[in-house]
């Protein structure tokens, strides 16, 4: 049985992974970089301008807020939460399968671990500088007076969601090592990314006076992750929130970095009865 190691994290093998991947990154920066970035600006226009002309405002936690003040913060937690499980699900595989360069790295002193813990890290760490370039947005959003919230905290918000990030791309990869072919990839995509995005407090509340969809939320991450960049915009700074982000972020992290380590393991180095390749 694989288990993660804390260890692996600050390997260097764990970092000539990462760094290989930000190196190419950095060459293909501009197909790799805008139109992720430009689709959360779309959502802005298209929700917060658009839809939010036809809601108006709304109640937060006693206080009116106007629909676009309130979904910014969800905008920024459901990129920090797609972004990474993306990247762990498409370009991951990508570099697993068609590229080879999981084999490649293997033939050097780089073991698969080390691999897994790599690209969770830089998945999360593409999370974050998407989020950035949102919170960009939101900040000249805010100077011109098209949304309210409290931009002083915009800087922190990216951060914020590093370790969220890690949990969602460790979810990601899980999916990444058992699917089929990449056309598979419309099952996590669609069926689990697409409805967690929006059924976590991102765009719309979610009511939860069900004892049940309570405690569905309070495990799920996204939901912590957009009230807590809630809490922080639009009202007084962080609040319980920041311990329930950390607590199911972390719990959640231990479970998928140690099913996607035994699951890559199985599909990468197992017999062929138990690997598509």
């Amino acid at each position: 049985m694989w288990s993660p190691r804390l260890g692996d994290l600050f390997d260097w093998r764990t970092r000539a992974v990462f760094e290989r991947n930000a190196q190419v990154y950095l060459r293909n920066w501009r197909t790799a970089f805008l139109p992720p970035t430009l689709e959360p600006i779309v959502s802005l226009l298209a929700f917060g301008v658009g839809l939010g002309a036809y809601v108006g405002s709304m109640k937060w936690h006693g206080q009116t807020v106007d629909y676009i003040s309130y979904m910014a913060p969800g905008l920024v937690a459901q990129t920090v939460f797609a972004t990474p499980f993306f990247e762990a699900l498409y370009s991951s595989y990508v570099r697993m399968f068609y590229q080879k360069t999981w084999d490649g790295l293997l033939a050097t002193q780089v073991e698969l671990r080390h691999i897994v813990w790599g690209e969770i890290t830089w998945a999360s760490a593409r999370g974050v500088m998407n989020a950035g370039v949102v919170c960009v947005v939101l900040a000249l959003a805010n100077a011109l007076g098209i949304l309210h919230v409290h931009a002083e905290w915009l800087l922190a918000l990216p951060l914020i969601g590093f370790l969220a990030g890690w949990s969602f791309s460790a979810f990601g990869l899980c999916f990444t090592a058992i699917v089929p072919s990449i056309d598979h990839m419309n099952f996590p995509v669609f069926l689990v990314g697409v409805p967690l995005g929006l059924i976590s407090n991102t765009y719309f509340p979610i009511d939860t006076q069900n004892a049940w969809l309570t405690g569905a939320m309070q495990a799920n991450p996204i939901y912590h992750l957009a009230e807590l960049y809630r809490a922080l915009l639009l009202g007084n700074g962080p609040d319980l929130h920041l311990l329930w982000l950390a607590l199911s972020s972390g719990a959640w992290l231990l479970v998928f970095a140690t099913a996607a380590q035994g699951l890559v393991h199985r599909r990468v180095l197992g017999d062929s009865s138990s690997s598509d390749w």
